[in-house]
């Protein structure tokens, strides 16, 4: 397999690992809604952070410089779990749909690709601060729970 193929291959993988990870995060956001399950919800929760480790670092092989700013954190600390968990799943579906067209236009446009892989890892980075907000949410219940 030639590199420019390779790139390819890591840039739809990325898009897979944020298409499961948002739809576990939409799972995780339902059960902490719903106030059901928030062991289940932690599971899925764990389950779209590490779809989206990898897809992170699917992208990252594939684009050597990124060049990707700080993520632009959650900083909306007043949101419920289930909240940050509907914005995760959101922001993975955005960035997979940008990683989409980044592998549409692989062959035409190399610029269009570098554009569209930076939106992408920015809104994966976003994601990821909203998936950690939700996890501290979570450890705090589980220690108000064990103090009681």
């Amino acid at each position: 397999m030639n590199t420019k193929q390779g790139k390819k291959v890591h840039l739809e993988a990325a898009a897979s690992h944020h298409e499961q990870a948002a739809r576990f995060h939409r799972e995780a956001s339902q059960y902490y809604e719903a106030g059901s399950d928030q062991d289940h919800a932690a599971h899925q929760a764990v389950l779209a952070q590490g779809h989206a480790l990898h897809a992170i670092d699917e992208s990252n092989v594939a684009v050597k410089h990124a060049g990707a700013s700080s993520p632009a954190g959650s900083g909306e600390s007043d949101l419920t779990a289930a909240q940050h968990h509907a914005a995760a799943s959101e922001l993975h579906v955005q960035a997979a749909q940008h990683l989409r067209r980044a592998v549409k236009v692989f062959d035409t446009d190399r610029s269009a690709v570098a554009h569209e892989t930076q939106v992408g890892f920015t809104l994966a980075l976003r994601a990821i601060a909203h998936g950690n907000e939700a996890a501290k949410q979570y450890v705090t219940t589980l220690r108000e729970k064990g103090a009681s």
